[in-house]
Parts: structure tokens; sequence; C-alpha cells
């Protein structure tokens, strides 16, 4: 591996490529080999932190399964306990219409200053912002602002990422300090950390309030930095639950996130404006309750996230069934997303559209309930990775995926909808 790239984003999809297929016989990778040797690298931390598990909804999509026998813990963790739902029943009701599909998209290649390889890790709600990460360059990130370059920088340590923005343009991510994890808060070309050791920012809201995780790989608690000058401070958690992280933030103070007992065992949680907590109910799925829900955004009054059901494949290894759906933070119900054969579901935008993946092709598109709009491609390159949705879903930031001679090609495009 590259210097200071370590597990970047084209190591990861190099690592998820056996994942397009149902496997016809054993992995052919050691997934618990390949986290135990990257465990403090931020490409596997996202497999227990969420945002990685969107590549895993994609290839298993509407109840499909995929044997994770490998990922397993080695000590078998207890389930999480039963929990009251904030509604009567946790069983799926109709969802509301999406909005009218749009009517057509263009794609542009993101400028980079000459540098070849680039990647789009982040986008703000209005979409006039995007960040991303540049290779084998003098600096390591770039925000563009309407797809112009605004700035690029070097944030010192390795793997470098900003994770998301505000409208203000005002970004969050960290990156690595020797062996620890360093949280920091980006603002007109410049950075400065934030307060705290061994602490990833992963969400900012329009506030200025951040979120996201403070402590060692498996072992993180999750936190909150009031403004980018505030002291960290620890989110409650719930009795039994000793690790978790918090991922979402909402303009009205809402945090969404997980808690857990252990690796691989973190269930949805919610962090309320008014200073209570609570555990998400658990969804049914194909009158099965699930084991866990996984948060993956949020939308005004919902959040998209995925239902895991933990099964056996033919062979008896431990496999886990990954169904999107979706959870209406008023009242507390699931609501099913429309079930199209072969799209993995990622992003949701407040009008109802999804951002997703095609599992087979690696394309980007945009769901509108059942109608899918495909996202043109650009050029010679066929195959995507989607990392950014504006809030009204005519801006989306992404970046290629294609297998070069040697390494995937990666380059930054913009898409933007009417």
């Amino acid at each position: 591996m590259r210097g200071e790239d370590e597990m970047n984003d084209d190591g990861a999809v190099r690592m998820l490529q056996p994942l397009r297929e149902e496997p016809a016989g054993p992995p052919r990778f050691d997934v618990a080999r390949a986290m135990a040797e990257g465990r403090r690298r931020r490409g596997l931390r996202r497999w227990t932190g969420g945002l990685a598990l969107i590549a895993l909804t994609s290839v298993t999509a509407g109840g499909g399964t995929l044997a994770i026998a490998a990922m397993q813990p080695e000590t078998p963790a207890r389930k999480p306990a039963t929990v009251t739902s904030v509604a009567p029943s946790t069983q799926a009701a109709a969802a509301p219409a999406a909005a009218p599909p749009p009517k057509s998209c263009q794609v542009a290649l993101l400028p980079t200053g000459g540098v070849r390889k680039s990647v789009v890790t982040a986008g703000d709600p209005s979409g006039r912002y995007q960040a991303g990460r540049l290779y084998d360059a003098a600096e390591n990130l770039i925000v563009w602002k309407n797809g112009k370059i605004d700035a690029r920088l070097r944030i010192p340590g390795a793997d470098a990422s900003i994770d998301d923005l505000n409208q203000s343009g005002v970004g969050v991510g960290s990156s690595y300090l020797g062996e620890s994890q360093q949280a920091f808060v980006y603002r007109d070309g410049t950075y400065s950390e934030l307060d705290g050791s061994q602490t990833s920012a992963l969400a900012i809201n329009e506030a200025g309030v951040i979120v996201g995780a403070l402590g060692p790989f498996n072992g993180e608690v999750p936190v909150r930095w009031t403004s980018a000058s505030a002291k960290v401070e620890r989110l409650p958690l719930p009795s039994g639950y000793p690790v978790g992280i918090a991922k979402l933030i909402a303009d009205d103070g809402t945090v969404v996130g997980s808690v857990g007992r252990g690796r691989l065992t973190l269930t949805a949680y919610l962090w309320l404006p008014d200073g209570t907590g609570k555990l998400m109910p658990l969804p049914t799925v194909g009158g099965k309750k699930a084991d866990y829900f996984e948060p993956t955004s949020i939308a005004g009054d919902w959040i998209l996230g995925a239902a895991i059901i933990e099964t056996d494949d033919s062979e008896g290894r431990p496999s886990r069934a990954l169904t999107p759906i979706k959870f209406r933070i008023s009242d507390g119900t699931y609501h099913p997303v429309p079930a199209t054969d072969g799209i993995g579901f990622g992003q949701l935008a407040d009008n109802g559209w999804i951002l997703a993946l095609n599992n087979e092709s690696y394309k980007p598109v945009i769901l509108s309930g059942s109608k899918v709009v495909k996202l043109p491609e650009y050029q010679r390159f066929k195959e995507y990775q989607v990392t950014s949705f504006s809030a009204d879903g005519k801006t989306v930031g992404g970046y290629s995926t294609d297998m070069g001679p040697e390494e995937v090609d990666n380059r930054p495009f913009l898409w933007t909808c009417k």
C-alpha cells in the first residue's frame, strides 16, 4: 500500500470487488484478517461505523443474504435486549409517495488542478460544496464550490478526510497522527483540531454542532462538540451498551448513531433535542423481527437504513440478510422502501428520492418510489461510488471505481439534475 493512503477508497473498493456476485464457495478473501490488519484505518473503521454497510447493502438489498462468517466476533456476543417500540407496532406501514423523478441529469468531471487520482468524500445539503481527497499530490484534501476548486490544503497525518459539510462550507473530518485519530474542522481554506484526542468527527449541522466518536477502534463512545471551539462531551449511553458512535445530526439537534456491546453488535440509537435518548425499535421484515437496524441517512423526519437479520446460509455459515427500510422519527414507525431488484440503497433527500447504486453494474441511480432514473456515465467510465446527495436531490457527488491496469482509476464527478 502507498504511504499515507494506507487503506484508502480504492483499497476499499478492491476489497469489495469479490462481493459483487453471490459467492459460489468460500470467500475469496479473509475479511476478518483484513479488518485486523487495518483496524486503525478509516476505510475499515466504517464497517463498524456503518458507512461501508452501504456497500454491503448494495449487494444484498431487498432481503438478499451475504455470507460473512469471517466477520463474526471471536466470542459470540449477546443479542441486544428486546426494546420497547416508540410506537405500538414495528410492522412496516405504507410510505408516502416520493416526488416525481428528475426529468434529466448531467455529469461533469470535477477539476483537480492537474491531480489525476481523486475522490469525493462529502457534500453539503445545498449541493454547492463538495469535499474530496487527492492522491500523490502536495495537498491531500480539496474543496469545490459550484463545481470549481475553492481550496486545496494538506492536513497532517495519514488518511485525512472531510466527512461532512454544512451549507456555510464548514467541514469536519479526521486524520491519523501516529496511532491516534484526530478530529478537525475545516473553514475557508484552513483547518483546526477539535478538542480531545483519539477523536473522529462525522457530521455537522447548520448551527455548527459536530458529532462523532472518541476512543480506540472497537471501543469508541459517541461524542458531541457544540461548536468548533467547544470541549468534547460524551453523549450518554444506555445501560448495558458500553460502546457507540454518533453518525448523523439534524438541524434541530437530533443525533442518530449506534450503540452496542462490542464489534458488529451495534444497533441504532437516537439522542433527542430534549436531552433524552432511546433505542430505536427493531423492524419486522417478512414476518421476522430484525436483529439490528443500521441507520445510514437522515432527511427531515425520516431515517433511511437497513434491517439486518442474522441467518445461516445453505452450508450452515453465519450470514446477515440486509433489507432497506425507512423509519419515521415522529411516530416511531417503519415504512418499506420499494423493493427494486438489483438496487442498493444509500442516501435520502428531503423529497423522498433515494440515491443508490445498481448492485450488478455499480452505476448510480436516483429512485423516486419504484421509478429508477439512471445517472449518466462520463465518457469511458462505467463503475462508480456515490458519496453526497443534496437535500433537494438535484446534486450528486461521487467518483469512478473502474479498474485500471494496476489500480482503481478514481476520478471525481458531479451530477446535476432538474
